[in-house]
């Protein structure tokens, strides 16, 4: 059982880690998957692994802070 489920049936959780192959839908870890959701609108995105789903909140769920992160990691990598 998980602590926060966000309206999913063990079942749901089941189908949808089958769906992801049993990893994250980010880094495609396999282990323990946490459900993701939309803070906003409480909809279930997704499995993913703790340290994706701590990122995701982290960046506020802001794609364009996701598109700076990538590109000042480019940067310094040159």
């Amino acid at each position: 059982a998980f602590d926060y489920n966000y309206g999913i049936t063990v079942e749901d959780y089941n189908e949808m880690l089958a769906h992801q192959n049993g990893q994250c839908a980010i880094c495609e870890m396999e282990g323990k998957l946490v459900v993701d959701h939309c803070h906003q609108t409480d909809v279930v995105r997704g499995l993913l692994c703790n340290p994706c789903n701590q990122a995701l909140g982290l960046l506020k769920d802001q794609p364009e802070l996701f598109l700076k992160a990538a590109e000042y990691i480019k940067k310094r990598e040159q």
